[in-house]
């Protein structure tokens, strides 16, 4: 029986679980799967739910799993007596703990899944240290999977050395037909985040941190505002930078106008409350709110930095990453077309989404690392 030992520093709550799908993946064909978590916890029905076995450290005395020499004795007795034919480490820490694992013929082959962009920038002391341990494991028959192809291009450009075809790219996925099931209608989504008085309304969704670029949208927005008098923006996450972006809303005189509304749980239910969705990232790794919003039915413009721009593969979706204007020449251009133009982006979106990032294709991208694969050498896959 094939064994996949799947390794992660904490688990997903809300939203696509990457690591249930990579789980059911093999589950489906008949391997026998275990993931194990550092942190966190998974009550009884989720983890009665989960595809194959699964493990949260932190019921376990999580201090202790904090050094790596106990996460990876932790990693050693759980396998019992099969080694793993594969090991798929989600981040750092993970890697390092399953990596004496890999040296001593526990663990056959190993990848790790790169999910950050800059995970690796030497200009950053923990980015020199994950660049100088992926180094090395290159030379002991790790690879890499990226969820984009930036992601890839970022790796090789941050790790001297990097060889391109040691880095794969499975893109992120989306359950369409559950988020159109669970998503609320725009009439509902409007009225519980109180825009039932703005008839236009352009949104975002993301933590409240400086890549996501939050302030831009706000000076964008608000510099073409007077030419979209009945339009509004939303700004959907929670984040270090609330504060500031609720006093730019106010040195702007736009509080009638912008609303900066903090935490939404499952955020994702409410995004049919949005004419417009707006992503004005700088360096996405990937963009799994854009694919949502188009699963929704909502048409999106995104920075073309990073996953957006491999998401979307339309020009005219898309402006140049911190050009503030472009971004509200975008805008306005949006509002000022037709309700048929704009449905008809929204139904391009919706067939991308649905032919591009489906599960079943996610699951099998994972399925086949070991049917097709050796273990040493991947080409880099370009996105659907």
């Amino acid at each position: 029986m094939t064994r996949i030992l799947q390794v992660s520093r904490s688990i997903i709550d809300g939203g696509f679980d990457y690591h249930a799908e990579i789980a059911r993946a093999y589950t489906e064909r008949g391997a026998s799967v275990l993931t194990v978590f550092q942190r966190g916890r998974l009550d009884p029905e989720r983890t009665a739910a989960f595809p194959g076995g699964v493990v949260c450290l932190d019921a376990r005395r999580r201090r202790r799993y904090k050094n790596k020499p106990f996460f990876s004795l932790a990693l050693w007795q759980l396998q019992g007596h099969h080694p793993a034919d594969l090991a798929i480490c989600h981040h750092l820490t993970p890697a390092q703990a399953t990596d004496p694992l890999l040296r001593l013929g526990r663990v056959r082959r190993a990848r790790i899944v790169v999910h950050d962009y800059d995970y690796f920038d030497p200009a950053d002391e923990n980015g020199r240290k994950r660049g100088r341990f992926l180094s090395s494991a290159i030379r002991r028959g790790w690879s890499v999977i990226g969820v984009s192809n930036a992601i890839c291009r970022n790796i090789q450009s941050q790790v001297a050395g990097f060889p391109a075809d040691r880095c794969r790219v499975i893109p992120n996925a989306i359950d369409l037909s559950a988020l159109r099931d669970r998503a609320y209608d725009r009439n509902k989504a409007r009225q519980i985040l109180g825009l039932e008085d703005i008839p236009f309304v352009f949104g975002t969704v993301g933590r409240l941190v400086s890549f996501k670029a939050q302030n831009e949208l706000i000076t964008a927005f608000a510099s073409v505002a007077p030419q979209m008098p009945d339009a509004g923006l939303i700004v959907i996450g929670r984040g270090p930078l609330q504060a500031d972006l609720e006093r730019q809303v106010n040195q702007l005189d736009m509080g009638g106008r912008i609303i900066v509304h903090g935490f939404a749980n499952d955020a994702a239910r409410l995004l049919r409350a949005l004419d417009i969705f707006v992503l004005p990232s700088h360096n996405e790794p990937f963009g799994l709110v854009v694919l949502e919003a188009m699963a929704c039915g909502v048409p999106v413009l995104a920075s073309d930095s990073g996953g957006p721009a491999e998401i979307l593969a339309r020009s005219d979706q898309l402006f140049r990453t911190g050009d503030v204007n472009a971004m509200a020449q975008h805008m306005l251009s949006m509002y000022r077309a037709s309700q048929a133009e704009r449905a008809s982006l929204a139904e391009i979106g919706y067939s991308r989404a649905s032919d591009g990032f489906d599960l079943p294709g996610y699951r099998a991208a994972y399925a086949n690392l070991l049917e097709h694969e050796d273990g040493s050498r991947n080409v880099v896959a370009s996105p659907p």
